[in-house]
């Protein structure tokens, strides 16, 4: 009996598949992968948190590197102690100890960022079995259970001014020294002010605190944007309390380290949408939906009586309304929610109509517990709260297989 001929393209060399780099097979490969989505987030979020340390100094720089440390060490111990594999990277810990520190305020004591820093990585992410396993936002997760834990933080570091927060001078950008401050009844422009002799910083009502008297409690404004001419009575305008507009979006107002400049998440946050990390349509979907709510939800305005106000978009012109929307949209933390705190790819939907949804319920959620409750931190809340159904959004929006319906039960009702 004679032996089979050897087929031309088989090799007899048994260890030249050990020296191939590839095998033959044409196996799928992921152009990216997660340690490159982590690297490529958190260079997008230095973006905003060097523009932090450029108004609030070098305390921002500390609470930031704080928090990474903490989060890195936080997770190493848990993993030795349980030893989750899902949590043996550090690329994540790093990601998660920056955006806890962008959702801070500069003057934060280190033991509110060890707290955080222990919630985040403990709770938000340890106990549900580490990267890709959690529901809810580590970060936030922390977040929230500062402000839960140490509320008197939000009222800021002088308790004669409540919801006065610190922003240093322009002559003492990144060096300055927060604590050095001194409180400023009408703060317009930050550029062109110098602080006094031995100060750093001007201790400045929040933007959110103004915006806040039009919509809760007693009615204090008798216009949102511009007064009544020949008026009897004074005339007190909301938005001229407030910062000007370009400073509002381009960072020069007091708040977390990164939350101010609006103007800087947008572009970093266009990075991330460019390189396929995260789609357009949700944070679009998020700005979207507050911008309307905060168009169409009543204020509270003094005239002969207190009155509410619906549509304040159109109530004062629209010149006047759009600039009012892009208050209540440009500052608060909005901005950095729908970038880089609702985009988290594990407690996020995974298809673009979920992800719609997903975005329209954060901002409107965002915007009515900003005007209408005292939560401390409500864009956070917010994308905690949509976090929850994060997984029934997924089953609803579901890609539908070729040749059945999207919603078989409504389906089979038809046919009965």
């Amino acid at each position: 009996m004679t032996a089979e001929p050897t087929p031309s393209h088989v090799i007899e060399d048994p260890g030249f598949y050990h020296r191939l780099p590839a095998p033959r097979a044409p196996f799928v490969r992921a152009p990216e992968a997660t340690r490159t989505i982590f690297l490529a987030t958190i260079y997008a979020a230095c973006v905003p948190l060097l523009m932090g340390t450029c108004f609030f100094g070098w305390r921002a720089a500390y609470v930031a590197a704080l928090s990474v440390g903490s989060c890195v060490v936080i997770e190493w111990m848990y993993y030795r102690i349980t030893r989750t594999p899902a949590l043996l990277g550090r690329t994540h810990a790093v990601l998660t100890g920056l955006l806890l520190a962008l959702t801070l305020p500069p003057f934060a004591p280190w033991y509110a960022v060890i707290i955080g820093a222990v919630f985040a990585i403990v709770v938000g992410k340890g106990i549900f079995g580490g990267v890709g396993h959690f529901v809810w936002h580590p970060a936030l997760i922390g977040r929230v259970a500062i402000a839960v834990m140490l509320p008197l933080l939000a009222r800021g570091p002088a308790d004669a001014h409540p919801n006065a927060w610190p922003i240093l001078s322009q002559h003492k950008v990144f060096i300055g020294d927060l604590s050095r401050y001194r409180y400023v009844d009408e703060f317009r422009e930050w550029r062109g002010r110098a602080a006094p002799i031995r100060v750093d910083a001007f201790l400045v009502t929040r933007p959110e605190t103004t915006l806040a008297a039009l919509t809760r409690g007693k009615a204090q404004f008798t216009a949102i944007a511009r007064s009544q001419v020949g008026a009897p009575h004074p005339q007190k305008v909301a938005l001229m309390d407030m910062p000007s507009l370009p400073n509002a979006l381009t960072g020069a107002i007091p708040g977390a380290i990164g939350e101010t400049s609006a103007v800087l998440i947008v572009i970093a946050g266009l990075y991330l949408v460019y390189r396929n990390f995260v789609r357009w349509q949700l944070p679009a979907a998020i700005v979207l939906s507050a911008a309307i709510t905060a168009a169409v939800a009543p204020v509270q305005l003094m005239g002969l009586r207190p009155y509410s106000a619906w549509w304040p978009v159109v109530l004062e012109g629209l010149d006047a309304g759009i600039i009012y929307v892009a208050y209540q949209v440009g500052t608060g933390g909005l901005m950095l929610t729908a970038f880089f705190l609702a985009t988290e790819m594990t407690t996020r939907p995974a298809t673009r109509d979920g992800q719609i949804i997903f975005g329209a319920g954060i901002g409107i959620l965002a915007m009515l517990l900003r005007l209408y409750t005292s939560v401390p931190v409500p864009c956070f809340v917010a994308v905690l709260i949509m976090n929850s159904f994060t997984q029934t959004i997924d089953r609803v929006w579901r890609p539908r297989v070729l040749g059945r319906p999207r919603w078989p039960l409504l389906e089979r009702l038809r046919w009965r």
